[in-house]
């Protein structure tokens, strides 16, 4: 009797076991596709834009914003009004984020003391990451870390690397989404979307 009772438990229990372990694996997808910080400590990361498209806005103004620069300076959108600024949204393990790097440098120098000022806004991502990034890119323009991710949200930034034009009256101009790939390409993109350069 007793060898019969046995297998009639294991047979209940084993559903019950590989439901369980189902049930836990997709609760850490969901929180990993919810939360793109999380996904990116888990290893996963948050989207990456690989394919550029360039979006236009009906020109309302930009979410204003301070942060603190990875250098301890205050980066307050306001500070630049009467500029073109070009936002740049990135994380460091994103790999078209690496790519477009060293085009971004280049146009940040291209633009210093200028009508242009490139930001960049660091999200989803580890500080000690993103200061290594940096560092190994030499990135100079100010750049910060977006700790709460309310930045992002206010912007509608739904992978990176996304880039936003902002005229200088304030106003949001356009976005490009995925890596710019030349520092003429971003001067294109700035031009087309009115911001001069």
């Amino acid at each position: 009797m007793e060898s019969l009772a046995v297998p009639g438990v294991r047979s209940r229990i084993l559903p019950l076991i590989v439901s369980a372990a189902v049930l836990a694996l997709l609760g850490i997808l969901t929180y990993a596709i919810a939360s793109p910080r999380a996904a990116s400590e888990l290893g996963v990361g948050g989207r990456v834009n690989t394919a550029g498209k360039l979006i236009r806005f009906e020109g309302r103004l930009a979410p204003g914003f301070t942060l603190t620069t990875f250098d301890g300076r205050p980066m307050s959108l306001a500070a630049y009004r009467g500029r073109t600024v070009v936002l740049n949204f990135w994380a460091s393990w994103c790999p078209p984020c690496r790519e477009e790097a060293p085009v971004l440098r280049q146009f940040a120098a291209r633009h210093a003391g200028g009508s242009v000022v490139l930001l960049g806004v660091d999200v989803w991502d580890k500080e000690p990451d993103a200061r290594a990034f940096l560092a190994e890119f030499g990135l100079s323009y100010p750049n910060a870390l977006d700790r709460d991710g309310l930045v992002s949200i206010e912007y509608g930034v739904s992978g990176v690397p996304e880039t936003y034009v902002i005229g200088p009256d304030g106003r949001l101009l356009g976005k490009y989404t995925g890596p710019v790939e030349s520092v003429e390409q971003l001067e294109a993109i700035v031009r087309e979307l009115g911001g001069g350069s």
